[in-house]
């Protein structure tokens, strides 16, 4: 008998135990198991569900978070709102301003207190770690991005937003805008160059390894300045003359003076091929060059067009 109570014994504690350690499970925050696993350039970091308070620090970041709607509260907009594009603005306007994207400021950040901050791998790395003891932080390449790159950039951050449905939408849409671009420029001869003149007479030349030359060359065209290396390369006008270019795309900012006026009696230009056959076309700066997302090259695909249209 008093083998048998034992046993009863035994038994009822080990349902009262289980009871309370389901019951302590169940009252459990649920949050802290809860999130989204996210892989990129600078580990694997794991972001709240739908998350609201984002701070990007890259122009490109910005306007990709903007596209897949949702107004970031603080952004790396180097203290000059004018570069942000029209279409970008209509969304995020009313942000805060969290200083340099070369050096954003951590205790602007901080009073945000943000769910998520979406950094570029190139500019951030070194402060990645203090980053991420303020949020979850998810690292790019957009600085130093080809086009390849801003395509797995895109990914990852709409991966990071929980917005994964409408990131498939605006690369859809992309894929089917580039193909036809890539169809209209089929029978474009020629190869082409962009550059940014400089105070010092010296041409700033993105190569093939950054974001819009190589989305050039993923439209079918020829780009002129190779280098799997290097993002950038100056050129002097002895230089450039040696590549000379059949069309040169130059990019400007909107303050700056005409680059064709300024070197209209200079020797070396007007032997170029682009200058003889008036293919010299100025471009802004921003747009081309600065604009490093998906966004931006939707918004210059009909300004290709133009440009090429007289080689069809």
């Amino acid at each position: 008998m008093k083998s048998s109570l034992k046993w009863v014994g035994i038994v009822l504690i080990l349902i009262v135990t289980a009871a309370c350690s389901q019951q302590e499970e169940e009252s459990a925050p649920s949050g802290e198991a809860q999130g989204i696993e996210v892989q990129h350039e600078l580990g694997t970091t794991t972001v709240p569900e739908n998350p609201e308070d984002v701070v990007t620090l890259e122009l490109g970041v910005t306007e990709t978070v903007a596209a897949l709607g949702i107004k970031p509260v603080g952004v790396a907009d180097d203290d000059r709102p004018e570069r942000i594009a029209e279409s970008t603005m209509d969304v995020i306007e009313g942000y805060k301003s969290v200083g340099a994207r070369s050096e954003p400021s951590l205790e602007l950040i901080r009073t945000l207190q943000p769910d998520v901050i979406i950094a570029d791998v190139d500019r951030h790395e070194a402060i990645y770690e203090e980053l991420s003891a303020i949020a979850p932080t998810v690292a790019v390449v957009n600085d130093t991005a080809d086009y390849q790159d801003v395509l797995t950039a895109t990914e990852t951050i709409g991966r990071a937003l929980d917005r994964e449905d409408e990131t498939e939408e605006l690369l859809d849409e992309h894929q089917e805008m580039r193909k036809d671009l890539k169809e209209s420029l089929e029978d474009v001869e020629g190869n082409v160059l962009q550059a940014q003149y400089t105070e010092s007479n010296i041409f700033e030349a993105p190569t093939s390894s950054f974001f819009m030359p190589s989305f050039l060359e993923e439209a079918g065209l020829e780009y002129a300045l190779q280098n799997e290396e290097e993002t950038s390369e100056d050129l002097t006008i002895e230089q450039l003359l040696k590549i000379d270019p059949d069309t040169l795309l130059l990019t400007k900012n909107e303050d700056d003076p005409s680059v064709k006026d300024q070197l209209q009696d200079d020797k070396l230009w007007n032997q170029l091929t682009a200058v003889k056959e008036d293919r010299v076309f100025e471009l802004n700066h921003n747009d081309w060059s600065r604009r490093r997302s998906i966004p931006a090259v939707n918004e210059r695909m009909d300004q290709m067009k133009e440009i090429f249209a007289a080689r069809n």
